[in-house]
């Protein structure tokens, strides 16, 4: 029998956990690369050959396929159940996704500007497709590189994780992002974006369409924010112009931290307008939020839920401006 997944949620903090027992599985010792193998996974829903859409895996080199052991199943019928007063769990169906590059040992920054820009496009067609679905509130594209960073796999991968609702921080960047547009009639990060422009010390990098800077409070050392230059609340209508720029963004970022960094573990994830909602949200400004784990978080840090930095985010912008790659 299927195990299925359940959001819980808790009443004190307004936060929701998943409960996913199924994902037990992945942490099995494979003997073999699974994704060098990718014929034992589950059927592809998209293929790439050096850009361009195939219908074989005869010679892919960027492939979409469902997760073996996914946090939801589109097939899972919603349902919502309270054990008592206080404690509310809802089953409900969902997309897990996996986007993987061919090269065993070629990380996202070693892969040219073009194969970059691929990984771009499956994130971006099956974006578009995923957000039709009326049970996807939110889709969350993310990539945990090394196992500080949560990777249970070398082979390089990212992950499109859909979801029935809005986690508690992200409704917090709407509200504010809200709040300040009805207050100011501007939006928050396109405001953001030109002050970091303006005094420069916290920019990293910057092409015609995006603009990279360290945050002035980051959450973690050398934490960078990718914001388009052009006010858009939806990273699924970006042109390819802006998909080839947002690709050299990926790359310098990644090499920059190469060379600060040895060897990092690292995230990103794409924070996006919520899908299938009455609100278009065009208060808000789609944004890449990329961080190295330099160091785990602590009792100070979870109890206060308070960070603390031992380098100023300036000197950090400082040291990723001066790392450029040859």
């Amino acid at each position: 029998m299927k195990k299925e997944s359940e959001l819980r949620y808790d009443l004190l903090t307004d936060d929701w956990v998943i409960v996913a027992p199924q994902r037990r599985n992945k942490f099995k010792a494979e003997k073999t690369c699974p994704f060098c193998n990718i014929k034992a996974q589950r059927k592809p829903v998209l293929i790439f050959n050096k850009g361009q859409k195939v219908h074989n895996l005869k010679e892919w080199t960027t492939v979409v396929f469902p997760n073996k052991y996914p946090v939801f199943y589109p097939e899972t019928k919603p349902k919502e159940e309270k054990e008592n007063k206080f404690h509310l769990k809802i089953k409900s169906g969902g997309f897990h996704e996996v986007v993987v590059t061919r090269e065993h040992n070629k990380p996202l920054a070693h892969l040219s500007l073009e194969r970059i820009k691929e990984v771009i496009n499956c994130y971006q067609e099956r974006y578009l497709e995923l957000k039709k679905h009326d049970f996807v509130k939110y889709i969350l594209i993310f990539k945990n590189h090394g196992k500080e960073a949560g990777a249970s796999q070398e082979h390089p991968h990212s992950q499109i994780l859909t979801s029935p609702l809005i986690d508690k921080e992200f409704k917090t960047i709407l509200l504010k992002s809200q709040e300040y547009f009805k207050k100011n009639k501007q939006c928050l990060q396109c405001e953001i974006n030109k002050m970091e422009k303006k005094n420069k010390k916290r920019i990293v990098f910057e092409n015609d369409d995006f603009i990279a800077f360290c945050p002035f409070a980051p959450k973690f050392l050398f934490q960078v924010i990718v914001s388009p230059k052009k006010h858009s609340a939806c990273f699924e209508i970006i042109s390819e112009k802006e998909r080839t720029n947002l690709a050299e963004m990926f790359k310098e970022i990644l090499l920059r931290y190469e060379r600060v960094i040895s060897k990092p573990a690292y995230n990103f994830y794409l924070h996006t307008a919520p899908c299938n909602e009455s609100d278009c949200f065009s208060y808000f400004h789609w944004y890449w939020n990329f961080f190295p784990r330099l160091s785990k978080m602590a009792g100070f840090e979870m109890g206060a839920n308070m960070e603390i930095l031992t380098m100023s985010p300036e000197e950090q912008a400082m040291l990723l401006r001066k790392k450029k790659h040859v």
